[in-house]
């Protein structure tokens, strides 16, 4: 067996129980207003949408988006433990299967895909061929939605090598250049900051941005230029073209 699936087979006892402890619905539903701040407008606006969430995990996303009225949301994970858990949870539309073997029979077929927290976990060759997949299964006028670990953060080896099954980081500058040679178009990278819900959050917003300013004063004195992104992930919409 690759590594990886052993690694996977396991991931909730050997990986996600040791960083966010005992998974609960409600500590998922605990992360809608975040979703929404950051997914909320870029998802389609027919709620007949079929929506499919690769990499899925224990189906917290499509929870989510099944509670917003996208009831064609569905996820697929190659990880049974982690399927397993969601269903326990109750999360209905969740499948165990590889995304590769979906995604190749599904040509024309989703309105949008959700690729949250999974292309970190490939090498730079299956990056390129789970992209083209993407785009090849997304219908015209298709919505890919991506969150990945972001290179140009101070800390982003943290994220990078904080799971053994990481192979790679992107840039906002990267994560263009693959997704134009996988066929996407207008490709959109935001930041991913925190997301003021009390006063705690409010406060880390507002020294985040200080430390934005400060590392874009750095990146000009450095380079000349002070464009940059600098939170741990970023997310990213890019369209199958018409």
């Amino acid at each position: 067996m690759d590594y990886k699936g052993e690694f996977y087979d396991n991931y909730v006892s050997g990986h996600t129980s040791s960083l966010y402890g005992e998974i609960s619905l409600g500590g998922i539903k605990s992360q809608f207003p975040a979703w929404e701040s950051y997914f909320g407008k870029l998802l389609p606006e027919n709620k007949d949408a079929k929506i499919l969430d690769i990499g899925c995990g224990y189906g917290g996303f499509v929870c989510w988006l099944r509670e917003k009225g996208f009831k064609n949301a569905e996820g697929v994970d190659i990880s049974r433990e982690q399927i397993e858990l969601g269903r326990k949870l109750g999360i209905e539309g969740l499948k165990e299967v590889d995304l590769h073997e979906i995604l190749g029979k599904g040509k024309g077929s989703y309105d949008a895909l959700v690729a949250r927290d999974i292309l970190e976990h490939f090498s730079k060759n299956e990056v390129v061929d789970v992209l083209k997949l993407a785009q090849g299964a997304l219908s015209n006028g298709g919505v890919c939605l991506i969150q990945t670990a972001n290179a140009e953060n101070l800390l982003w080896g943290r994220l990078r090598h904080g799971d053994f099954t990481h192979d790679i980081a992107f840039t906002e500058q990267s994560i263009r250049q693959v997704l134009g040679t996988a066929g996407f178009k207008d490709v959109r990278v935001f930041p991913q900051r925190p997301v003021v819900h009390g006063v705690a959050s409010f406060i880390r917003l507002a020294l985040w941005f200080l430390v934005e300013l400060a590392l874009h004063a750095y990146l000009l004195v450095e380079t000349g230029s002070a464009r940059g992104i600098f939170t741990q992930n970023i997310i990213v919409s890019a369209k199958k073209g018409l």
